[in-house]
This record gives structure tokens, sequence and C-alpha cells, in this order.
């Protein structure tokens, strides 16, 4: 201050009064990396703080400050159509939901920035999958060719459809300096010198468990340098290529691989042009190789030839336990040689010979052996040349066997043939208890009605899925709606090409079936739906108390479709999953869907064509987040069980769910339903005993005693034992108890 001439007092203008702090959800997100500092700081975070999360077991591992926080990370990111979710407790996935191109955004380099210190720094992170569009680290390409991913990301997924082709090698880069236990790459042409990197960092890695590279345009020289590398491989187990070219010369490369190499057990080599004398050399070497699970091949063209090698090798193999060769033409004489392997062989678990123009005799031959067959869980014949007999012969084969847990057949009815084989087939199948999955084709009026008629007989079958080009869906419906055992139901009606939209007879039959069924956990229907069908099927969601997975292909939503599924999600209490395909709306009838999952707990998932520019959108995402944070905590209670109201309510929401279920049994290291079950019980006792506790009522234990007070810090209740409280306390949830 300074003096007047007056004698009074003036303020100097060097002193300012101190400006108002916005607070942190008032304050704009910065789109320059210079204000992320003080923005995270008003978040009370330090952006660059480490990682915390510790390498334990689950039980006691300590969370990361950054999986409590991850809002204010998804605040930017999902603007580029990235977001960061908790999949199972204290661990983190990066992933892609909506594809466009970050470099239109105007928050795309501050991204890049955030990006860069959670690939590097927090081993809170296991999962990584990119799919974006156009260009994101190209923005800032020092970022990228300096970064070294922490070593705790167990799995690397890069989608590059649609992805700048600079950026994409250059991130490829950036991977193989991580030690990931899985990489796929998929959607993306590689150089000759990316190849060759690739085969390179297999050739010494010590880490890497899971390859996986599809369409990527690998040419036959590109496989064998890939095969000549995984000889030398000591951690290399699954092995995935696909539509790419191993040609014969490859498919001799992999023979040689299979001769040399002892830790690869499942490869999977689908539309890869082998042919015949690929097959034939794979084949031979599978008679040396003692350590191969699992091979799938379809989609070949190995031909007889082929299959006849193939069916040689498994009369002395002793290893191999899955056998995929869908779509490879083998025709009869190929499935009688199977057929004769069969009789001898006692290590295969899965054949797989669907859509190879296998006519009746074959049918009959493979369903003769595998009547003695005891190792044989899981046969597919589907989509192939069936008759009166090969029907008939499968109802012999699953009348005597109890071996089989999985069978795909086709049914076929015509006017004129005999109804005989398909009665005495589906009678067998009602009363056999070892089949739990079947996949049918069913052709025809009676067919589809000996399908029914056995639907309302068997007591054990778990799964079905009924593929159909007929209107006999209605009368599927009224049979699965009097069934009490069957859980998964799948329809498949995509070879009806005249009519690609499920119709409203249809679309009542099924949702009278989800109205009245309590048994049906997962539906999906693979057939378009209208938005009138959709309504339909969404109102008799609306009053089903069981399903927990629901699948369907939708169009463009109309704000009559999005007030249904509004309504459903207002209403159910079991419904975890949604997936709409390729559905979009507009973000006024989106608004409506995020309304009521402001009031929807349950649904984890709600999977269609989102846009990372739509608002409604966002918020649909963001409220799909708290959910899975609150799952996530349920699990946590269940495995730890921690004196935590938080979590204990959100186990108390969960815990009676099918979904949570599953979700613990694997966070539990699928022991199995039965041990998830019993982790249930135990929280539910540990609830009880420690409810005041957790409640925050008192501090201390209970101690039920008589009137003479002894014991010092605690609570007593005078004549009341034990037995009484917990009845008492059975009737009360933890969030009866407001704080």
């Amino acid at each position: 201050m300074t003096l007047t001439a007056s004698g009074g007092f003036a303020m100097s203008a060097t002193l300012k009064r101190k400006r108002p702090q916005k607070q942190p959800q008032e304050m704009k997100k910065p789109t320059y990396s210079r204000g992320l500092k003080a923005y995270f700081r008003r978040h009370s975070l330090d952006m660059r703080a480490p990682c915390t999360d510790a390498d334990s077991p689950t039980s006691m591992r300590q969370r990361c400050w950054l999986v409590r926080k991850i809002g204010v990370w998804n605040s930017f990111l999902e603007n580029i159509g990235l977001e960061l979710r908790e999949n199972c407790p204290g661990r983190l996935s990066l992933y892609t939901f909506a594809r466009c191109d970050p470099s239109m955004n105007d928050y795309g380099s501050v991204c890049v920035t955030l990006l860069a210190e959670l690939l590097a720094t927090h081993r809170c992170i296991y999962f990584v999958h990119f799919g974006y569009a156009g260009k994101l680290f190209s923005m800032k390409m020092s970022v990228i060719q300096h970064l070294t991913p922490n070593s705790s990301i167990e799995q690397f997924h890069v989608d590059g459809q649609a992805m700048d082709s600079d950026e994409m090698y250059t991130f490829i880069r950036a991977m193989r300096r991580a030690k990931p236990l899985s990489v796929q790459v998929c959607n993306m042409l590689l150089r000759r010198c990316d190849v060759h990197s690739i085969s390179t960092y297999v050739e010494v890695t010590s880490t890497l468990r899971e390859l996986a590279l599809v369409d990527t345009g690998f040419k036959v020289a590109d496989t064998i340098l890939l095969f000549k590398a995984l000889e030398k491989s000591k951690s290399v187990e699954y092995l995935r290529l696909q539509v790419n070219t191993v040609g014969i010369g490859g498919a001799k490369q992999f023979a040689a691989l299979l001769r040399q190499n002892t830790t690869l057990r499942f490869v999977t080599l689908e539309q890869v042009k082998l042919q015949a004398n690929g097959a034939v050399a794979i084949a031979a070497a599978l008679a040396e190789n003692t350590t191969l699970v699992s091979l799938h091949i379809a989609s070949n063209s190995i031909g007889p030839v082929g299959a006849r090698a193939l069916a040689e090798t498994l009369k002395t193999n002793s290893s191999l336990a899955v056998l995929d060769l869908r779509d490879n033409s083998i025709g009869t004489s190929g499935a009688v040689a199977f057929a004769t392997a069969l009789k001898v062989n006692s290590k295969l678990e899965e054949l797989h010979v669907c859509r190879n123009v296998i006519f009746e005799e074959g049918i009959v031959a493979i369903a003769e052996a595998v009547m003695d067959n005891k190792s044989l869980k899981v046969l597919s014949l589907y989509a192939n040349i069936f008759g009166e007999e090969g029907v008939a012969a499968l109802g012999r084969l699953i009348a005597c066997n109890r071996t089989l847990v999985r069978l795909n057949a086709t049914l076929k009815s015509s006017y004129g043939t005999s109804r005989k084989p398909l009665d005495a087939f589906a009678e067998a199948l009602a009363a056999n208890t070892a089949i739990r999955q079947v996949r049918l084709f069913v052709w025809g009026m009676h067919a589809m009605k000996q399908l029914s008629h056995m639907l309302l007989l068997t007591q054990t079958l778990q799964s079905l899925c009924v593929c159909t080009c007929g209107p006999e869906i209605e009368q599927l419906c009224a049979a699965l709606a009097q069934n009490k055992s069957i859980q998964e139901v799948e329809i498949n009606c995509y070879l009806n090409m005249d009519d690609c939209y499920l119709n409203l007879d249809e679309g009542t039959a099924l949702a009278h079936l989800f109205e009245t069924t309590t048994t049906i956990q997962v539906m999906t229907i693979t057939k378009r739906v209208k938005n009138t069908c959709l309504i339909r099927l969404f109102n008799g969601i609306a009053r089903n108390s069981s399903i927990w997975w629901f699948s369907v292909q939708g169009g463009s939503l109309t704000s009559t479709a999005c007030t249904a599924i509004a309504a459903a999600l207002e209403s159910n209490n079991t419904l975890a999953c949604i997936t709409l395909g390729q559905a979009t709306a507009e973000d006024s009838c989106l608004k409506l869907v995020s309304a009521a999952l402001e009031r929807n707990s349950m649904l984890q998932m709600m999977c269609m064509n989102y846009s990372a520019t739509s608002m409604p959108a966002l918020e649909i995402r963001q409220r799909l987040r708290r959910n899975m944070g609150m799952m996530i905590q349920a699990i946590e209670f269940a495995l730890t069980r921690n004196v935590s109201k938080a979590m204990a309510e959100a186990f108390e929401m969960y815990k009676d769910t099918s979904f949570f279920l599953q979700e613990l049994d694997k966070s539990n290291g699928n022991q199995g339903r039965p041990a998830a079950s019993a982790l249930i019980k135990e929280g539910e006792r540990f609830i009880e005993e420690k409810y005041f506790q957790i409640t925050g009522v008192v501090k201390n234990n209970i101690v039920c005693v008589r009137r003479t007070r002894k014991k010092k810090n605690t609570t007593m209740f005078d004549n009341l034992n034990n037995y009484c409280l917990r009845e008492l306390l059975s009737y009360l949830r933890v969030s009866d108890v407001q704080r």
C-alpha cells in the first residue's frame, strides 16, 4: 500500500487479489499436453505417479491408484474411441470401442501423451487392443519410436483394417520391445522387413506364448521364414495363421517344424491354401510328433487324398485330441478313412468334418465307428448329404454311445420319405443323458416337429443351436418354453435368403418364450430383425427373469425401438450383456437408453455401432463402466471378504445372478462353478458374522453374553445367542443401513 496526499492509503498495482479456484468439474479439459499436469492436479492426481500395483495373488493384490481414478483418464480417451476397463479385480484393459480417426479430434495429441504414460508405467494394464482408424501416435512420432511398453502387459491385439500403415508398422516394432504373452495382428499387410523382425523376435523371446496373424498378406516365403523361427522357439504354444498363404511349400516347412519343435500344442491354419500335398506332408510329420494337441485346418481344399493321409496318421498318433477339417471337400472316401481310424484311435476327442460333401455311406461309416469309440466327445457332421440311412445310423449311435457330449448333424424330412429314422433319432436323443450340446440343421416340417417333441422329453440337454430355413420357429419356441434343462439357445435362420428379416409371428413366438422360460440364460438370434419385431423381443425380455446374454442383429434403431430397450432395462434384473450387431441410433434415441441405464446396475456390456462424438453414446459407456466397477467390487469381496460396505453392497446386488457366478469362476482361476458357489456361500456367512462392522454400526466384534459384563471394547447384546442374531440379520441387507 502507498500513502496518498489526503492521508489515506491506496492499493499497490503490484498486489492483486487471488482469483477463486475452479472446481475440477468446471475446468475445461486441455487439448495440449502442457495443460495436463494442472488438470490432473485439480483432481488431486499426479498423472506421472508410478503404478502401485503389486505382483501378488488376487486375494492380497494392492490395487493401483489408477484403478480408482480411471474416470479422469477415460474423459480424454473416449473422445478417440478408446477406454480403460477393469475386467478383473485390480487389472485393466485398454480397448477400442469405436473406430474413428484420432488425428481429426482436438484431444488426439493429449491422448498420445496419456497413452505413452499408461503403456510405459502402469503394470495394472494387462490387455491392449488398438483398432482405431487413421493416425494417433503419428502426431508425436518420437513418442512411439522411443516407447517401451512395460513387461506386465500380457496381450497386445492390433487391428489394422483402417489404421495408417506407417503408424501400424511403428507400433508393431514398439510392441516387440515389451514382453507380452500374446500377440495378435490382423487386417494389415505386413512388409517383408516386418515379417523378418517378427520371426527374429519369435526365435529369441522366452515369454511369448501365443501368436496370431490373421489376414496379414503372408506369402509362402513369409510363412517359411516364420516356421523356421518357430523351430527354435521354446515358448510359443499357440499359433494361429488365418487368411494367409502357406501353400504346399509352407506346409512342408510346417511339417519340419512339427518334427523339431516340442512346445507347440495348438495350431490353426485356416484358409491358407494347404491343398492335398500340404496335408500329406503335415500328416507324415504328425506320425512322429508327440506334443501337438489341436490342429485346425479348415477351408484348405485338402480333398480325399489329404483326408486319407491324416486318417492314417490317427492310427498311430498319441497326442492329437482335436482335428478340425471343415469345408475341405474330403468326400465319402475321406470319411470312410476316418471311420477306419476311429476304430483304433483312443486319443481323439473332437472331430469336425462338416461341409465336406460326405454322402450317406460316409455318414453311416463314421457313426458305426464312433459306437465303439470311448474317447470321442465332439462329432460335427452337419451340412453334408444326409439321407434316411445317415439319420438312422446317428440314431443308433446316440442310443448306445455314452461318451459324446456334443453332436452337430442335419435332420431332413421331405414329402414321400420315411419318417421312422427321424422318429428314432429324436427318441434316442431324448433318452441320451450324456449329450449336453446339439447343433442341428433342420429341414422340413416333420423334422422340426420331431425336434420339438424331443425337447419336451429331454432332461439333460443344456445347449441347442437350430439352423433352419423354414417357418417353424413358433413350434420350436413352444417346446422350448416347456423345457426345463436347456440354458443356451441359438436360432440361426440365415439360410432363408428370400426373407432376410425375422417376421412378426416369429418375433411374437420368441417374445412369449422370453416371458415364460425360467431356465434359458443365453439367447442368440443370428437373423436380422426389423424394429417392429425388435420391440416385441424386448417387451418379452422386460418380463424375463433368467436370460443374462441376449444377442440379435439390429439395423437403424427408431425412437420406439430404443424406448422398448429402455423399458426392458428399467424392469429386467438379470440381463448383463446385450449385443445388437452393427445397429445404429440417433442421439435423441440413445438418450432414452442412457437414462434407463442410469437406474440399471446389472447391464455390463451393450455392443452396437457407437460414435466417439456422440454424447449419449459416451454416457452409455460411462454407465456401463460404472456397473463393471461394481461387479468387480462384488468379485473382490467374494475373493477377499474385506470389511467394506461398498464391496458388500455390490456383492449382495449380484450374488444371485448367473453372470456373477461365471465371472467369479474366471477370477478364481476357472476352478469350476461349485468352487465359485462355495465362495458365494462364504461371503454370505461373512456378512452375517460381520454385519455391524461392515455397516459401520460398531468398530469392534459383537459378543453375545449374559448380563455380567467383564470384557471391554466389545458391544454386547443381553440374552441373545448367535443363532438368534444371525436369524435376525438374515432379513437385513448391508444397504439397509444408511450412514
